[in-house]
């Protein structure tokens, strides 16, 4: 347990429209001990230049004049450059100073995307993990049920991640790939991970290896990151697409999706069963173009709030494989 206490306190004014619960909260992502949320209010853990932050952001204002309050909690009192550097990253994750008002003048009165947009206006795209992070919660989601992956999550975190106390919350964040290579096999798979035990430890001696830079990475145009990572063991298609669009930000990807995905666009885009892949891929780009990752987005989430907020969709249940 790692203990923080309250540092420093600021305001920013993030670029609007800017919708806060909608963009730190993705309800289509699965359960877990990293982030804990409220309405209007956020906690979660940045681990920046070899230290640990508990990270907490409150809502301040409203969607066309947005104002959040980010606390920072560390073991001892950051440095004016190191409260920079946080301010500077959690921005960049949150997408405080992306102005996306472009997406909202050319779609609000899309036939398809408009409800969506008047739901959720000001949605952007957000990653409070670190791309390595990202990379480790891919490798859960593989093959199996939402029930086995926050199985696998927690004991794996209980084990070897680092629990962090602040603000009377206790929030959990990933261990380092230097870290995680020096287990051996044997002891990740008694923590009932299966073949994940080995992808743990070769796709972090990869990410060595190719001495992934995550800051180099945010500068390159959206093909050239996905040729470097996908150099990186065990990461395919649908890994590298969830890495652009999330950690790297990239609006203009949409080229991927996997087969329990295809069910449900297949339903919220043509509402059939089942359309191909390749429809729903040139379906999204065509009419979309830059903003495809977006849009989707926008369509994707909106289903899972539903959820959340209680309503009860019984093929939805079906297909995310509870």
């Amino acid at each position: 347990m790692i203990n923080l206490n309250k540092t420093f306190s600021t305001t920013l004014k993030p670029i609007p429209p800017y919708n806060f619960d909608s963009t730190v909260l993705k309800p289509a992502h699965y359960p877990d001990p990293l982030k804990v949320y409220e309405a209007g209010k956020y906690w979660f853990v940045l681990r920046l230049n070899k230290k640990v932050y508990g990270i907490k952001l409150l809502n301040k204002g409203v969607v066309n004049k947005p104002e959040i309050q980010i606390v920072i909690f560390s073991k001892t009192k950051p440095s004016q450059n190191e409260i920079k550097d946080i301010i500077e990253e959690v921005s960049y994750r949150f997408e405080f100073q992306r102005d996306i008002s472009e997406f909202f003048k050319k779609f609000k009165k899309d036939k398809v995307l408009s409800p969506f947009i008047k739901r959720w206006y000001g949605m952007h795209g957000s990653c409070a993990q670190d791309l390595y992070g990202l990379l480790m919660i891919g490798i859960f989601l593989q093959n199996t049920v939402i029930k086995r992956t926050v199985q696998m999550t927690k004991n794996m975190l209980e084990k070897y991640g680092i629990k962090v106390k602040f603000d009377n919350k206790e929030v959990y964040y990933f261990w380092t790939p230097e870290e995680i290579i020096k287990i051996p096999e044997k002891e990740l798979r008694n923590l009932k991970v299966g073949y994940r035990a080995k992808l743990f430890i070769k796709l972090s001696q990869s990410f060595i290896k190719e001495k992934i830079n995550e800051y180099e990475l945010r500068q390159l145009p959206v093909e050239e990151a996905k040729e470097r990572l996908l150099k990186l063991y065990g990461v395919g298609p649908e890994t590298v697409r969830i890495l652009l669009v999330e950690a790297l930000h990239h609006y203009d990807i949409f080229d991927h999706i996997a087969p329990w995905q295809q069910k449900i666009y297949s339903r919220l885009l043509f509402n059939k069963k089942l359309v191909s892949v390749d429809k729903i891929i040139k379906y999204v780009n065509s009419k979309w173009g830059e903003w495809a990752g977006l849009a989707a987005s926008y369509i994707w989430e909106n289903i899972f709030w539903k959820r959340k907020q209680g309503k009860k969709i019984d093929w939805l249940e079906k297909e995310i494989r509870l």
